[in-house]
């Protein structure tokens, strides 16, 4: 009986996790599209980053993240932020018939579900740690930030290094439950929190994922629904950990299903 919530934590990660070839499905995808995307005169480059690349990603809710450079030189370069977004959707409904807007990016939804989003960028230079950085548009469209997807990736590869698999894995349990909960926490945000929750160890997961949900709640200033959330996920977890940790299984079962949903119980129906 002592092994039913690790088994279930386990179990639930196989339902949750890309297999090898769902992610090299939606590698190809992207790379075709990122190809098309270069043969357009604006675009200086294509680069493939975000959760797919990074092994962060989650069945039904993670897609391919494309960073297309726009040329320097090109008027698109100069553009407003919301003129850039709808620029670029007008170049991709040239090339498939599913493009929508979605915040900053660009989606495209291909016949057999996968999705690729495609976000605009102006190279600025290289920083001060030797990494690429990009103008984008803000989530609004009426800004700019700095973004630097290598940075990112690097940040991940360092953590899994030093601490396992395991790091993933709480990423990703993670991302299910913000996805399942309305997202009051984007991914990008998840995967920085506990890049930083965890510096120089990670325990078991079921206390891993308690350790975050008490970290993040520190690290975030989000909306006033964010923070709420927030909260109940730091609540929930807590209590179905203290019911694990006292033998009573079935009650930890049942709060780690209202924490991950259906998909968490439905390992031991």
């Amino acid at each position: 009986m002592t092994d039913q919530i690790t088994y279930q934590f386990e179990a639930f990660l196989q339902r949750i996790t890309l297999s090898d070839s769902e992610k090299l499905n939606a590698l190809e995808q992207g790379q075709s599209l990122s190809r098309r995307i270069e043969q357009r005169s604006e675009v200086r480059e294509c680069l493939i980053t975000g959760s797919m690349v990074r092994s962060t990603a989650i069945r039904k809710f993670s897609d391919v993240d494309i960073v297309a450079v726009i040329e320097p030189e090109d008027q698109l370069a100069h553009s407003e932020p919301a003129a850039l977004v709808s620029a670029v959707a007008q170049i991709l409904r040239e090339m498939e018939p599913d493009v929508q807007v979605s915040e900053n990016a660009v989606r495209v939804t291909h016949v057999d579900g996968g999705v690729v989003d495609v976000l605009a960028s102006v190279h600025l230079g290289i920083n001060a740690e030797g990494d690429e950085e990009y103008r984008i548009p803000t989530a609004r469209q009426d800004g700019w930030e700095i973004y630097a997807p290598e940075a990112q990736n690097r940040r991940i590869r360092e953590a899994t290094k030093l601490l396992g698999e395991d790091f993933k894995r709480l990423i990703r349990l993670c991302k299910w439950w913000s996805k399942t909960h309305d997202q009051p926490i984007p991914s990008h945000e998840i995967e920085l929190a506990a890049y930083r929750a965890f510096p120089r160890e990670i325990p078991e997961l079921s206390r891993a994922v308690v350790e975050f949900s008490e970290s993040i709640r520190h690290q975030i200033d989000g909306s006033p629904l964010a923070q709420t959330a927030l909260l109940d996920f730091n609540r929930l977890a807590r209590e179905a950990y203290g019911e694990q940790t006292s033998g009573n299984f079935q009650k930890s079962s049942e709060l780690w299903g209202r924490v991950f949903g259906d998909e968490f119980t439905a390992v031991i129906a």
